[in-house]
């Protein structure tokens, strides 16, 4: 028999959805996974590779606290599944900063309590020496790598408590009788007493989250075929990425453009790209002489840079006066952040609804 409060519906299935509906799915949660996409059209899907890694900031330690956690799952999430390396490479990524930057760095990374077994310093000369970049150290993460996101998300929604159920996009939301129902553009409804929403920027196509400051950023990445001249298997990061020899493609990126609806591969962004993968090869290639082949796709941004991840709040004044009450609004969350899963427990919200 169905529990009533161990059901869920998740609205995107993407790598947030996706992952998230897996570890519900183990924890005897019935969930229903909607998407406006067939499975096959899935926007992600048509990229080549996602990277796994962590990204720090100086000065935010929370922030730091909650990559490092996401980006360890992510890692050990994949590792579950033990692809063969045509569709997963756990290598490590190494991140490239200016010497005094990475020694700040670790210093500030090692306090959120990440181990020194997790990760190791390269200086200026080794990464001179091994990978040809003049005046960058480097800090050598291994809980990280790529993964194909078609092949992931497969595996994670192969699950007998999911229900995955494509081409539904839900236009209104709704909550009656301790249910929270999403009305779909078809007319068909779907209710379940814990709802997430999985869908990022949009959630403002949904009345109920219209005042949700999401930016839409488009992002650019990029592929040639793979020389194999570099020798690494570790992607190599900077102000952009390399992902070497994803099943016999190098792919590299990524652009980021805020408020572009172009769905079309840019010329001017494979040029930026293309700076960045003969930086990081070594490889010559004249523009005129590749193609531009690649895949286009937007993330979520919120107007400081911190991830939406778990229960919404609501926010409610009282009549006659300016006394303000925090509420959480009922089984209602939200993940607007890649490769995150949140348990329903968790309150990291940092903006009000």
């Amino acid at each position: 028999m169905i529990n009533p409060d161990k059901t869920a519906l998740i609205i995107g299935a993407g790598i947030a959805g996706s992952s998230l509906a897996y570890q519900l799915a183990k924890r005897n949660y019935q969930v229903t996974l909607l998407d406006e996409n067939n499975q096959h059209e899935i926007e992600i899907f048509q990229n080549k590779a996602a990277m796994i890694s962590p990204h720090f900031m100086l000065n935010n330690p929370k922030y730091n606290s909650l990559m490092s956690k996401a980006s360890k799952y992510a890692y050990d999430l994949t590792k579950e599944f033990n692809y063969p390396k045509e569709d997963a490479l756990m290598e490590g990524v190494i991140k490239l900063y200016e010497n005094d930057m990475a020694d700040r760095l670790i210093e500030r990374i090692v306090s959120i309590g990440l181990e020194k077994a997790d990760f190791k310093y390269l200086s200026k000369d080794l990464i001179k020496k091994k990978y040809g970049i003049e005046n960058k150290a480097g800090i050598l993460f291994k809980y990280a790598g790529w993964v194909s996101p078609n092949k992931i998300c497969s595996s994670l929604i192969n699950h007998k408590n999911i229900k995955f159920i494509p081409k539904k996009k839900a236009k209104k939301i709704s909550y009656k009788n301790n249910l929270w129902i999403a009305n779909c553009d078809d007319s068909n409804k779907y209710a379940a007493s814990n709802l997430i929403l999985c869908n990022s920027f949009a959630l403002n196509e949904i009345s109920l989250f219209k005042d949700i400051d999401l930016k839409k950023n488009r992002g650019q990445i990029n592929w040639l075929p793979s020389k194999k001249k570099h020798g690494s298997t570790e992607i190599i990061s900077d102000s952009g990425y390399l992902i070497p020899d994803v099943s016999g493609f190098d792919v590299f990126g990524s652009t980021y453009d805020r408020d572009n609806e172009n769905k079309n591969l840019s010329m001017t962004d494979f040029d930026k790209n293309l700076k960045t993968y003969q930086k990081f090869s070594g490889d010559k290639i004249k523009e005129n002489d590749i193609s531009n082949a690649g895949w286009v796709g937007w993330r979520a941004v919120t107007p400081d840079r911190t991830p939406y991840v778990g229960q919404l709040l609501r926010l409610k004044m009282a009549s006659k006066s300016f006394y303000k009450r925090w509420l959480w609004i009922q089984r209602l969350y939200i993940s607007a952040i890649y490769i995150k899963v949140l348990s329903l427990t968790d309150r990291r919200i940092t903006d009000i609804y």
